[in-house]
């Protein structure tokens, strides 16, 4: 999907130095390309009253489309799964979607099965945790111990502000690896993992072939270079090993909400708003440079030894369009309440009501979870 000169801006680049993990990048560049924390994405405290409004306004107006069609559903929910991502993930249950169609995903092509498994990128641990079958309590969220007025909200760990509640013990996980020290300290915290540890794809902290199963969680190509996360990922693989890999495919962006809206309004010849849709897009039309189709990835993949078993679909336009939505632009005055909430003691009975709220007013969009194209996949890829 290609922009005209507001657009075509976003991927102007110069230099500058991730201030989480330590990176070179173009200073320009929204997100670092080790460890995809943002780097001049709009923050989400600078965006004014006008921005969200706009936000309000494509989140009724999707959230509306969905209820309109509600009738249409095509699939059933595992409601245990979907109120443990919604339980975890309720001030953003648009990550609360995206995470369980990746479990529903992974589920499909695992079933049962044990083994020693790396969940590489792991980030708090929490999606590995509920897709491995953990269930935490109630009072249990991803929202503890951050800091809402920082670029990355989530740069910031403080033990004695992260409580973790476990109501049921799932699998136990060989591996986890992140990049973010913050995601490493998190997800020790948890619990759920044998070792996490800090590294990238490109130099992973294992022998070859002690590995059974990875699965790459949205990461932006896996690392940098990508050709050496690939061989990496291979050499630690058994024989009969798999590498899942959650990725955006060609019709991805085009089913976004605020670049597809911005576009529109350049067009037209409305360019103040089309620069405010496009900050309000965040940089997500171009978060995952590659957004491939299968037969692209398998290209990619061959020169490393490597092919895709099959393709398993995650979330189609209707999924993404409500991802791109979401309560992500109010997260800091959600933040902001939960805490006065917390401190008041009010916190439970909240949480209570709007999960109960949400869980219906989201019953469309995880029914139809993969109608439409289909924006992401699981690629389920063996040694060649």
């Amino acid at each position: 999907m290609k922009g005209g000169p507001i657009l075509g801006a976003v991927e102007d680049v110069a230099r500058g130095k991730c201030a989480v993990c330590g990176e070179m990048n173009e200073e320009e560049a929204l997100f670092c390309r080790r460890c995809t924390a943002p780097i001049s994405v709009v923050g989400l405290q600078d965006l004014t009253q006008g921005d969200r409004r706009v936000c309000v306004g494509a989140l009724m107006k999707v959230l509306g489309e969905e209820l309109r069609s509600g009738g249409e559903s095509e699939g059933e929910i595992d409601e245990d799964l979907w109120r443990g991502y919604l339980s975890a993930q309720w001030l953003r249950p648009e990550t609360a979607v995206i995470q369980y169609g990746e479990a529903m995903a992974i589920r499909s092509v695992v079933g049962n099965e044990r083994g020693r498994w790396l969940d590489l990128g792991c980030g708090d641990g929490v999606h590995a945790g509920i897709y491995s079958g953990w269930g935490f309590e109630e009072g249990f969220d991803c929202f503890q111990s951050l800091d809402p007025a920082a670029a990355d909200m989530y740069n910031r760990f403080e033990a004695k502000e992260f409580e973790v509640g476990v109501a049921r013990a799932g699998r136990r996980i060989a591996w986890g690896i992140d990049i973010k020290p913050t995601a490493i300290e998190r997800a020790r915290a948890l619990g759920v993992f044998e070792r996490v540890e800090r590294a990238d794809a490109t130099r992973l902290p294992m022998e070859d072939k002690s590995v059974d199963t990875i699965f790459s969680n949205m990461l932006r190509d896996l690392g940098e270079p990508l050709a050496k996360a690939l061989a990496e990922c291979r050499r630690v693989l058994r024989d009969e090993g798999r590498l899942l890999i959650s990725a955006m495919t060609p019709a991805y962006r085009k089913h976004l909400h605020f670049a597809p809206a911005a576009m529109e309004a350049e067009r037209r010849g409305e360019v103040e708003k089309a620069r405010q849709l496009l900050r309000l897009d965040r940089g997500r039309s171009v978060f995952c440079q590659r957004q491939l189709s299968v037969e692209q990835w398998q290209g990619l993949l061959a020169r490393q030894g490597l092919r895709i078993e099959r393709a398993v679909a995650i979330a189609g336009e209707r999924a993404i369009r409500f991802w791109d939505v979401g309560l992500r632009p109010f997260a800091t005055t959600l933040l902001e309440h939960r805490r006065v909430w917390k401190e008041s003691e009010s916190l439970p009975p909240i949480k209570r009501s709007a999960l109960a709220a949400m869980d219906q007013l989201l019953k469309p969009v995880v029914k139809n979870l993969t109608s439409g194209e289909t924006c992401m996949n699981l690629l389920v890829v063996r040694k060649d």
